[in-house]
């Protein structure tokens, strides 16, 4: 947003203008090579986080947390290609 405030000092115009501070913390948005590839990781990480748990809670403890433990392979690759880019 941008305001102009118009002061007449002694016949003369001076315009000041208040802005919005930019936000630097924000990177454009862009989304690489490896885009598709990391969401579909994500995807299968957390199905597999999901069916794993169900399976750990209602069905047997061991076949669980292999299966857990098999979903976050799939979400260390994709965090290495997310670090790598």
């Amino acid at each position: 947003m941008d305001n102009i405030n118009s002061n007449t000092d002694n016949g003369t115009t001076k315009e000041s203008t208040l802005r919005m501070p930019e936000r630097h913390h924000r990177r454009p948005k862009e989304r690489g090579k490896f885009f598709l590839l990391r969401n579909i990781l994500n995807i299968i990480f957390i199905i597999g986080a999901i069916v794993g748990m169900l399976v750990y809670f209602f069905q047997n403890e061991g076949a669980g947390t292999v299966i857990v433990l098999g979903a976050m392979a799939f979400k260390m690759c994709e965090c290495v290609i997310r670090l790598v880019k």
